[in-house]
């Protein structure tokens, strides 16, 4: 048996190999866009809260301004669910939200904590 030979993989065990990577391309095409979002969404949260609009606006009015971006994401977050803190001259936005995503097979519930504080 030549050093060639002995290398080569059996026909199944090639086709098992491309299977599971398929499968982990698919999961991660699958969850990709909803962190991508998550990623923007908390971004937009820091600007809100930094904004000179949200440090002159009182708990609602900052609620207000964050759920006018909660609709632009379609992120499924509801005005109660947005904690609004007020410590040491700093403001801070607190959210807690979960996306479904249905794989198919499986289905996950990706758990997200979006926040920020702003002086």
């Amino acid at each position: 048996m030549s050093a060639a030979e002995s290398l080569r993989l059996p026909l199944w065990r090639t086709v098992s190999g491309f299977a599971v990577l398929g499968s982990l391309v698919a999961v991660l095409l699958a969850l990709a866009p909803v962190y991508i979002n998550n990623m923007r969404f908390s971004r937009t949260v820091r600007e809100v809260v930094q904004s000179p609009a949200a440090h002159t606006a009182d708990d609602n009015g900052v609620r207000d301004l964050l759920m006018a971006k909660v609709q632009e994401y379609n992120v499924p977050v509801h005005f109660g669910e947005i904690r609004v803190s007020h410590s040491d001259g700093h403001l801070g936005v607190q959210l807690k939200y979960a996306v479904h995503v249905d794989l198919g097979l499986y289905r996950v519930d990706l758990h997200f904590h979006p926040e920020a504080t702003a002086k």
